[in-house]
């Protein structure tokens, strides 16, 4: 066969050498996607690893690598329990549960790719793409744009494709009558559109920071080493029911989630061995950070546990066995700081002098 060579090469290639896109033009590329995913589900086909590197720029944008597209009841040979294939950020939670693949978890991954290419960043690019970060977007982590301003009919229609619930994601067909008709909307001054893209332009252009450029994008980003964007086959087990984090369609959230439930989201409380009751209310840091959390703002959490509800005082399992050198398994098990707990003045000498013996 003879094909057209790409020239500007998938879409993440473009994204990172064209960083003056305008708005108008990323809507025109996502309209391409979209019609040829609406072409793909027409002809009762589901594309099924559908991400950034599967989209090739001419003058318009053009999905590509059809290996594992398949017809919509026909389950892919070889595939075994409890694995999945693909790259996880641009996969729906359904399938990450080892649902039945359908063509509505290709809008999902549509879904990452539009925020992709507004944002100008890989989805979770900051994060390690394992079994923790499955578990949190089956609980409703989604990326944010952040620092950026979207117009809030293009967060919408993203956020639709983000739903939790397939049932409530909109079809191929209908995403891109959307497009055609942002298209024409954009260029016309008495459009919703218009005066939305108008105002996210004028804001980000006013950004006063040196990271973020005219066109409002992060573009130097540190892309965390646990970061996979090649499709492989992955293995989850016990994950959580998928769902929408409590205020997905609060009509005050002008993000694809909220930072609070962004936060909340990114903490690992289940880890937290502690009664409920002694824990503080969630809350976000004032540090600027590039990770789940920075190595700065553990510090400041501090966890109050009063002195009825402390354990009572032992010795490691193998204390003797190993003085100078705990074995790992109560090594691992001896890593509360206790230096953060609340303990009355009254106790605070025999406190001192536990420190010392550990």
């Amino acid at each position: 066969m003879v094909l057209d060579y790409a020239k500007s090469g998938s879409l993440r290639h473009y994204l990172v050498t064209n960083d003056k896109l305008s708005l108008t033009d990323k809507i025109n590329y996502l309209y391409g996607i979209a019609s040829g995913l609406a072409d793909i589900h027409k002809n009762g086909l589901i594309h099924r690893d559908l991400h950034s590197g599967n989209i090739l720029i001419f003058h318009l944008a053009r999905i590509a690598d059809m290996g594992l597209c398949k017809p919509t009841d026909c389950n892919i040979a070889g595939n075994t329990k409890n694995s999945v294939y693909g790259i996880l950020p641009y996969i729906a939670p359904e399938i990450l549960q080892e649902h039945n693949y359908t063509d509505i978890a290709d809008i999902y991954s549509l879904g990452i790719i539009m925020y992709e290419f507004i944002s100008g960043l890989p989805p979770y690019y900051n994060l390690s793409h394992d079994e923790y970060l499955a578990m949190k977007i089956c609980q409703g982590l989604r990326p944010r744009f952040n620092d950026i301003k979207v117009p809030q009919l293009i967060v919408r229609l993203i956020k639709r494709c983000l739903d939790a619930s397939p049932l409530k994601r909109p079809t191929a067909k209908e995403i891109k009558e959307i497009l055609y008709k942002w298209n024409i909307e954009a260029k016309y001054h008495n459009t919703e559109l218009y005066k939305q893209i108008k105002e996210a332009n004028e804001f980000n252009n006013n950004l006063q920071t040196n990271d973020i450029p005219s066109t409002g994008l992060k573009l130097s980003y540190k892309t965390h080493s646990g970061a996979v964007y090649t499709s492989r086959l992955l293995n989850f087990y016990n994950l959580p029911k998928s769902k929408n984090c409590d205020d997905y369609y609060d009509e005050q959230n002008d993000d694809i989630i909220s930072m609070k439930s962004s936060v909340s989201l990114q903490i690992d409380i289940p880890r937290l061995k502690i009664n409920d009751n002694n824990l503080h209310e969630p809350k976000n840091s004032n540090i600027h950070y590039d990770d789940i959390i920075s190595t700065e703002f553990p510090e400041s959490l501090q966890i109050d546990i009063s002195r009825p509800n402390l354990p009572e005082t032992k010795n490691s399992d193998d204390h003797y066995k190993h003085i100078n050198n705990l074995e790992s398994s109560a090594s691992i098990s001896l890593q509360i700081d206790i230096s953060q707990l609340n303990i009355d003045e009254d106790d605070q000498n025999s406190k001192n002098k536990d420190q010392n013996i550990l």
